[in-house]
């Protein structure tokens, strides 16, 4: 067994710019000097949707390994995340290689390391043995999940994004600017022809390791599923002392991630084998420094300039000070153009990371800062890389917490201390969704919402009861679709609230009349609020069945209503992705419209506010757009 764990690392975030492959977000975990090890640790991530749904996990874990000592890298490889790039830039898993070598002789310049310990899961060790067989300096490696043949990952990632679509219920035709170079979309993330063929043609049971490296390999099994033998044989072959582990947890690390958990088995077996070994301060130590046969020019910065359409956009980390610690997000705004009078926040997901649903906020917010709106992807509490307990979400009902839409106002005061604003657009989905209309409701910045799919607009905790009882007719029973012991414990759940009682309490909460004076509220305040549905949306059908859309917008001019193709609530399909882009570009564009006009100019303030409302009204050319749509019946 390890010894206990140091308390007291931080997090600073760096951005690698790394000649050949980009600009990568780096997200590095210090220990105490005092506590530091002479070994440091690199994370691989690993693909799209596993990478989304993992990412609090991960942070848990880098951060218990930092706090036992090790410096601990965390990286979003080149057009993922927070980095640089595009899913469509050419020779991504080539750049990918070169980041992840790059990186580890940062990690080991930066920290004073004696060796690297890579960490990859799923596709991101498959990576790393393929950067260990380029020359990056990687002594030893943790493997769960990994496959050794490159091929192996494609067909199934090609299985998973085949039965996404079978069950997928599409609507309209909405075709991509690039739809010719896409491969495959799963859990929302495409992945290019060009990827797929570069990623097929990895294979780490041919790579010739350089002697020594990797010298020791602990891999995990994958809930039970053996590691991959020929994988395993070929690093016993070259000279690797490998051991062999359960890997209890993997489908819960990757679950979504308001209901899952890291995997502490997997954790405390990472940081026991780390801890027993015994050469670590000498056969492990690399007096040459970085692999001088693999010399990338790798320098560091606090920012990233990037090139968007004609203008240049800057990134950066900000972290706003709260009573339990730091929020964080990315602040991306212009550099050689007008800063305009509206400025964006981009609200989490349910749970998920700020960089949105298959990486949406990330395109958003340079899209917007290109045309001169400065916009913050952010945290919230729990979430992602922001302080506090991420745990407290397996109970959804905590991501309607009063306080979350406190912490987003916060922000606000944060962005207005950098001299942005002085107006706002928030936008979120599902209960990013709900903070941002209550941010619209409470606070006189913000000038706008944009609801995308939200399953509230004031939580109640007996809504979830109120819709399975509802939607679960007698037919439903009989058929399969509703459990009936699912309903009688639902019923029991809540005592004394009867079928019609629930019923009430929806209607009361969804079509009412306490939305009918936050609209009423809204509309005196010239604020505009945007909705936006996926079929079978819950909230949708209560707000259908109270006569939304028309008698809504009859009686507040201020609010659309625009319904997405498709029915998948995270927007999975590229179409429903591309649909919201556009949506959001509407709204901001309206902002930016209105906030050009000088007061009383009445006539002018409603025609912007008619395009709002509007959802086949055109966009402005203020807008630099990365997504051409097509819509048809």
């Amino acid at each position: 067994m390890s010894s206990p764990p140091h308390t007291g690392a931080r997090m600073r975030a760096r951005y690698l710019h790394v000649d050949g492959a980009g600009a990568i977000l780096a997200l590095l975990h210090e220990p105490p000097a005092e506590h530091a090890r002479a070994k440091a640790v690199l994370f691989c991530p690993p693909f799209g949707w596993e990478e989304l749904c993992s990412y609090r996990r991960r942070r848990d874990w880098a951060q218990a390994l930092a706090n036992d000592g090790y410096a601990t890298l965390r990286l979003d490889l080149p057009g993922t995340g927070d980095s640089a790039g595009s899913p469509f830039d050419d020779g991504s898993p080539l750049a990918w290689r070169d980041s992840i070598c790059a990186a580890a002789d940062w990690l080991r310049t930066t920290t004073g390391a004696h060796a690297v310990t890579g960490v990859g899961i799923g596709l991101g060790g498959l990576l790393l043995c393929d950067a260990i067989g380029a020359g990056a300096g990687i002594d030893e490696l943790v493997l769960w999940a990994t496959p050794g043949r490159g091929a192996s990952f494609v067909r199934e990632l090609r299985a998973f994004g085949r039965l996404e679509a079978a069950g997928a219920i599409t609507t309209g035709k909405i075709a991509h600017a690039r739809q010719e170079e896409i491969a495959a979309i799963a859990g929302g993330f495409v992945l290019t022809r060009a990827t797929m063929a570069a990623l097929e043609g990895l294979d780490a049971t041919a790579i010739d390791f350089p002697t020594g490296r990797p010298r020791r390999v602990l891999m995990f099994e994958r809930d039970g599923i053996p590691v991959d033998e020929p994988l395993r044989e070929h690093l016993l072959g070259g000279g690797a002392e490998v051991v062999v582990r359960p890997g209890n947890g993997y489908s819960e690390m990757i679950a979504p991630p308001h209901e899952g958990h890291p995997p502490h088995e997997v954790i405390e077996a990472t940081r026991s084998w780390l801890g027993g070994d015994g050469t670590a301060a000498a056969a492990g130590r690399d007096e040459s420094g970085p692999n001088l046969a693999f010399v990338r020019s790798v320098c560091e910065s606090d920012s990233l300039e990037l090139a968007h359409g004609n203008a240049v956009v800057r990134e950066s980390e900000m972290r706003i000070a709260q009573p339990f610690g730091q929020l964080f997000g990315v602040l991306a705004q212009p550099v050689d153009i007008p800063v305009a009078p509206v400025s964006a926040i981009l609200l989490n997901a349910g749970a998920h990371r700020h960089i949105g649903q298959a990486r949406m906020w990330v395109d958003a917010a340079r899209r917007w800062a290109a045309a001169g709106v400065p916009t913050l992807r952010v945290d919230l509490e729990g979430i992602g890389d922001s302080d506090g307990d991420g745990a407290r979400f397996t109970d959804s009902g905590e991501l309607y917490d009063a306080r979350l839409v406190e912490q987003a106002r916060s922000v606000l005061d944060a962005l207005d201390a950098r001299g942005f604003g002085p107006r706002y657009i928030a936008a979120g989905l599902c209960s990013g969704a709900y903070w941002s209309f209550h941010m619209a409701l409470r606070d006189p910045r913000t000038s706008a919402a944009v609801m995308i799919n939200p399953q509230a607009i004031f939580w109640d905790r007996s809504l979830h009861t109120a819709r399975m009882l509802r939607r679960s007719s007698k037919l439903k029973v009989l058929r399969g679709e509703v459990k009936l012991a699912r309903l009688w414990s639902l019923a029991a759940g809540l005592p004394g609230l009867t079928l019609e009682r629930a019923r009430a309490r929806v209607r009361s909460r969804a079509g009412g009349s306490e939305l009918d004076r936050a609209l009423d509220t809204l509309r005196a305040d010239g604020k505009r609020v945007h909705f936006l549905f996926s079929g079978c949306e819950p909230l949708r059908e209560e707000l259908e069945a109270q006569g939304w859309p028309d008698s809504a917008t009859a009686r507040w001019p201020n609010v659309s209503f625009g319904v997405i193709p498709g029915d998948d609530h995270i927007l999975r399909p590229l179409p429903a992705q591309q649909f919201v882009h556009d949506a959001l570009d509407r709204a901001l564009e309206v902002e930016l419209a209105l906030a050009a006009i000088p007061p009383g100019r009445g006539d002018d303030r409603s025609k912007a506010e008619d395009t709002a409302a509007d959802p086949h009204a055109g966009g402005a050319a203020q807008v630099v757009r990365i997504i051409s749509t097509e819509q048809g019946a």
